[in-house]
């Protein structure tokens, strides 16, 4: 085993520089030498890079193995044994939210990288809530919810307060710690409800752009709606017609579409209520059938609703191989808002949802509403982005 170094200067990451594998906060026994001398780490905070293995030293940990070193050396003693007292690791409280009894761990305040600062002691510790915490700001009056991403958002209540949370890979919801205890008390009762243990993992969009200050794309959802706006642009100055009318009622739409938190049919079915207004029901039908009438009988257009007038238009009027699988996604929306918007007997829901998933080859027993909605919005941005192409546009 050869003498490691511990550079005392350097700052750890919670990720790799290079590669931006992600490093886990990991507690296993461990074996090193340090100036000639062995030691051992029991329960003490490790950085372990996810796909290689290889360990890395958190600062707070360098630091109390280079003491330990230094004190065996000057004693004579032949290594090191380090293992922290379980029952006061991890346990300190800092001034924030002192009354509210918080679940937290200051272990990830001191040991996962950029979080511990010279001031405001402990401001930055995560606190871990389960993800149903989120429902009372999707729900109640007054309260709002936005994501910017996947796993970065934001809450607030009215004019009166507002704040950042984070979604773990755990699925865990975490808000800094100094942050609620500027909430008014009610709030804070309700976060201390749904309040959880650590996990000692805060990888997510809101750790890189809150510590990392590296901002996270829009989400997919975002991206969908702009490649939205780019097909209504390049149609109306292709064709000199709109795809979509009535914007302004739509745009309201819109502004209030959020990804779905929660995946029970009651939180989906008002977002995918909203995709289909914004995709569907608003396309500008009697538009378009007026500029095939020179090209389609008119008893060929009569009956045609607006996603079968958009096919007939895209198979006349653009250079697309296979309109119909183009416009699948189109159809699968359409029909999974029937799905989850309305009532309908067992065996034909069941058959539906089976449907749905084999158009948008997921298993088809899968009774995952997440994975179709993911599907989806992948789907969507890819029809969207073809016909724009098939268009002349970028």
């Amino acid at each position: 085993m050869e003498n490691q170094i511990l550079d005392m200067d350097s700052y750890p990451s919670y990720f790799d520089e290079t590669t931006k594998e992600k490093f886990k906060l990991v507690f296993d026994e461990h074996r090193l030498k340090v100036k000639n001398l062995p030691v051992i780490i029991k329960g003490v905070p490790l950085l372990r890079n996810e796909v290689t293995g290889e360990i890395h030293f958190p600062l707070l940990t360098k630091y109390l193995i280079s003491q330990l070193v230094d004190e065996a050396r000057e004693s004579g003693t032949g290594g090191v044994d380090m293992q922290p007292n379980p029952k006061t690791f991890g346990k300190k409280r800092y001034k924030f939210g002192e009354n509210f009894n918080f679940l937290y761990s200051s272990i990830d305040y001191e040991y996962i990288p950029g979080l511990a600062r010279p001031h405001n002691e402990g401001f930055l510790t995560p606190v871990y809530f389960n993800i149903s915490v989120l429902n009372k700001f999707t729900q109640n009056p007054g309260y709002g919810l936005d994501l910017f991403s996947e796993t970065y958002g934001s809450i607030w209540y009215k004019e009166e307060w507002k704040i950042e949370f984070g979604i773990n890979r755990n699925g865990k919801v975490i808000m800094w710690l100094g942050d609620i205890d500027s909430l008014p008390d009610n709030d804070k009762y309700f976060l201390r409800s749904e309040n959880v243990e650590s996990d000692h993992d805060i990888h997510s969009e809101f750790y890189d752009a809150q510590i990392e200050v590296v901002w996270s794309e829009a989400s997919k959802q975002s991206a969908l709606l702009k490649l939205r706006n780019r097909l209504n642009e390049i149609i109306r100055e292709n064709a000199q017609l709109p795809l979509y009318t009535l914007e302004g009622e739509v745009g309201d739409v819109i502004k209030n579409l959020h990804r779905p938190v929660f995946w029970e049919q009651k939180h989906v079915s008002p977002a995918i209520e909203s995709l289909n207004r914004i995709f569907v029901e608003s396309i500008s039908t009697l538009e378009l059938k007026k500029d095939l009438k020179d090209i389609v009988k008119k008893a060929d257009l009569e009956k045609l609703g607006g996603l079968k007038t958009f096919s007939l238009w895209l198979s006349k009027r653009a250079k697309i191989e296979d309109v119909s699988k183009t416009m699948l996604p189109f159809f699968v929306l359409y029909d999974f808002r029937i799905l989850v918007c309305h009532l309908i007997p067992g065996d034909k829901r069941e058959s539906m949802l089976r449907t749905i998933n084999s158009r948008l080859s997921i298993a088809e027993d899968s009774v995952c509403y997440e994975k179709i909605y993911d599907s989806l919005i992948t789907t969507l941005s890819a029809s969207c982005s073809e016909i724009i192409a098939s268009l002349g546009g970028d």
